[in-house]
């Protein structure tokens, strides 16, 4: 318990008191500096950040408020109603899981720019305008760049919410003479309320941490919040770690609002619970001839939200240079792009890194999460839940402000990992601890004591039992917390746009670095093969887990 507990504080605490060091200090990191204020006087006294933290405000409810939207919409369909094409939703959501945030970002681009945008060009032809009619490069396009990407976390909460649902007290609307809307409006959705706001403030947390699309479609429109700020004061000649760090201390607070909020509204969430002990089998509704209106209308929804993307990235990945789709530039298509990817070195180089980093962090955190699921659910030890606490806190913390936190503690302390893969391979066990624990907690619930005890009782240590009984029994779920986490350091940009160097570059970066130089066919290419590979990883994965997993003992 005090090893874990130790290491957990310093993946976690440490860099967050550095940070905090850090904006009350008027040095760069390991300079001999003084303890001030001037930091928060100059940043409360800043324009910047107040309309910074509005727009961050304003981005997260709006694009929180559409995915919620667009999820539980498609949630409620498949789970609850007689709708054709269920099918289809869960391949679209597949699809939206292994798209990279910020290839979907560039492919918004591709398709409501201005100048280029796919949508725009057919709109202004059909149409005979004169300006294109979107822009993406707006605070209401960023809005919609993220909600239409983001669909899949409501969409997999509210379907778990709908399907578990015991459908008495609809029944008894529906046989009172109430209509399909009314019952839905006045039943459903009140017996979902806890479960709608719970996922509605976790879209609302994720709309405040993100960077991809803040940086693809809000820089180049001018337009900064929280995360871009911190940034662009991180990176940017002349860079001020002093006041990024204030900024920093601002967007925790933000956050970290968020999530006590989520937590208060999910603390009462038994006043509605309406599964009982009597057996229940839910039931569909029946749309009537509405079905097939709303099998059409969640098609056309799909197309453009999932599908599209995904066809203009692969599209683009074909061309010489990006254009229209015509009769010449399909003649045009060729390998050309994978050809130069396979030969090209810094590709080779930059996927090389992210397996090494990648393989390497799931691994150690997979592990290191499964001891604390143990400890948490297993031992009796004081403060095992205050462990439990603390391996989830980074979920908190957005990941610009981890990774300048992280650039705080090592450029101070004599520790050499600042500039190598070792402070990426740091930055993704201390991230991703979250998410890998709830899957071990979840696997490690579903295992009773009774073989443990009969170990212990027949002489084993912790370490052999741990090894040889609960391990085997919960590999499924550390398969998938593996898997995930692998997959999110080819996904996720915000940690290495700030740790990454030269001769540590990941795949994420690379493809943004694609982006600033105009390549967009290459990093198509490049983002193909991101989707294949991660595919890959959880598909073998999916089959590793069944070989492996809780059958062997059936």
């Amino acid at each position: 318990m005090f090893g874990v507990a130790a290491l957990v504080i310093y993946l976690t605490l440490i860099p967050l008191t550095m940070m905090v060091y850090g904006s009350f200090r008027n040095g760069p990191p390991g300079a001999e500096s003084s303890f001030t204020l001037k930091n928060y006087v100059k940043a409360f006294n800043h324009p910047v950040l107040y309309r910074s933290v509005l727009n961050s405000l304003i981005f997260a409810l709006g694009a929180g408020s559409l995915a919620f939207a667009i999820g539980c919409l498609l949630a409620w369909f498949t789970e609850r109603t007689n709708a054709p094409l269920k099918g289809l939703i869960y391949v679209a959501v597949f699809i939206e899981v292994m798209i990279p945030g910020i290839l979907e970002s560039i492919s918004w681009v591709l398709l409501l720019s201005p100048s280029i945008g796919l949508i725009n060009v057919y709109a202004k032809a059909l149409l005979g305008l004169s300006e294109a009619p979107f822009n993406v490069y707006s605070m209401g396009g960023m809005i919609w760049a993220f909600g239409v990407s983001s669909y899949t976390v409501p969409f997999l909460l509210m379907a778990a919410a709908f399907r578990s649902m015991d459908p008495a007290l609809e029944e008894a609307a529906l046989v009172s003479g109430s209509g399909t809307f009314q019952t839905v409006c006045r039943i459903t959705l009140r017996l979902m309320l806890p479960s709608m706001l719970a996922t509605w403030l976790l879209l609302f947390i994720r709309g405040i941490e993100t960077f991809e699309v803040p940086a693809i479609l809000g820089l180049p429109a001018g337009i900064t919040l929280l995360a871009t700020e911190v940034y662009l004061m991180a990176r940017e000649v002349p860079t001020d770690y002093n006041l990024a760090a204030t900024f920093a201390m601002v967007y925790v607070v933000v956050a970290l609002g968020g999530l006590y909020v989520y937590f208060r509204a999910t603390r009462y969430a038994e006043r509605f619970a309406v599964i009982s002990g009597k057996g229940f089998r839910p039931v569909v509704m029946n749309l009537g001839v509405w079905r097939f209106l709303a099998g059409g209308a969640c098609l056309l929804l799909l197309i453009v939200i999932a599908f599209l993307p995904l066809l203009v990235i692969v599209y683009t990945s074909f061309l010489p240079w990006y254009a229209p789709p015509s009769a010449k530039m399909f003649q045009m298509m060729s390998l050309d792009n994978y050809r130069f990817l396979m030969g090209y070195d810094l590709v080779l180089k930059a996927v090389k890194n992210n397996l090494i980093v990648g393989i390497g962090s799931a691994t150690t955190t997979v592990f290191l999460t499964s001891v604390i699921a143990w400890i948490v659910l297993r031992s009796s030890v004081p403060g095992r839940k205050a462990l439990d606490a603390l391996a989830f806190s980074p979920i908190a913390l957005p990941g610009v402000v981890f990774g300048l936190s992280l650039m705080w503690l090592y450029l101070t302390l004599p520790v050499p990992v600042y500039g190598t893969l070792w402070i990426l391979f740091i930055a993704y066990v201390s991230k991703y601890m979250p998410v890998s624990m709830r899957a071990c907690n979840a696997a490690l619930m579903q295992v009773n004591k009774e073989l443990e005890e009969a170990s212990k009782a027949s002489g084993a240590s912790w370490w052999a039992t741990f090894r040889r009984i609960v391990v085997p029994l919960i590999l499924p779920g550390m398969f998938v917390g593996w898997a995930y986490v692998l997959s999110l350091t080819f996904k996720v940009l915000s940690l290495p746009v700030l740790l990454g160097h030269a001769g540590t570059e990941v795949v994420p970066v690379l493809i943004f670095d694609l982006y600033e130089g105009g390549q967009y066919t290459v990093l198509n290419a490049l983002g193909v093969g991101v989707i294949v590979l991660v595919t890959s990883i959880s598909v073998v994965t999916r089959m590793v887990s069944r070989r492996f997993g809780l059958e062997q003992f059936e």
